[in-house]
């Protein structure tokens, strides 16, 4: 491929396929050389895209813990601080690591998609997107996890004006975040 140009790409994640997406747009940043190169003690989420109002950042997960059955056992507390603990610093360790590509803080940046800058983002709405993609996971789970994320997250949503999404495998689908099992 020559530079410039781009092609389609799906992500397998989690049981379901996200995309596909027009590579120019996307970051998948979890399976980057950059991210890789930046050594441990750092998390992501699966991947980054641009589209024409914002940018996404896409964590998948099967399941999450029930904020409101967390205190029902010690196993379960200690699952649900764990995950609410990741899951937040996969967000913010991606947003760092993107803004940084974009400030050009790396060699190669190639990986991000098209050369851009901050004021390519400077209207673009930032939002959080965690996909449950448990099929049997139901609408009305995922008001508290988002209760839960948006508490932990509040600092970085005041701060950046971000937008704290949780999504079914139903409403990803309606997002167009990923594609029906036959396609």
């Amino acid at each position: 491929m020559k530079l410039g140009e781009f092609s389609m790409k799906s992500i397998p994640e989690s049981g379901v396929v996200f995309g596909p997406y027009d590579e120019k747009d996307l970051f998948y940043i979890e399976k980057s050389k950059l991210y890789g190169s930046l050594g441990t003690g750092l998390k992501t989420v699966e991947f980054v895209r641009r589209t024409k109002t914002g940018v996404l950042f896409v964590e998948a997960k099967t399941n999450v813990p029930n904020p409101e059955n967390k205190d029902s056992s010690e196993e379960k507390r200690e699952k649900f601080e764990e995950f609410y603990t990741d899951v937040p610093d996969k967000f913010v360790d991606s947003l760092e690591i993107y803004t940084a590509a974009i400030l050009k803080r790396y060699g190669d940046t190639s990986e991000i998609g098209e050369n851009l800058s901050l004021v390519d983002l400077k209207d673009k709405k930032l939002t959080f997107a965690l996909v449950v993609t448990n099929p049997a996971a139901q609408i009305e789970w995922l008001a508290p996890i988002k209760a839960e994320l948006e508490e932990r997250l509040r600092r970085w949503m005041k701060i950046w004006d971000i937008d704290v999404v949780v999504l079914n495998q139903d409403l990803a689908k309606r997002w167009g975040l990923i594609q029906n099992p036959a396609d």
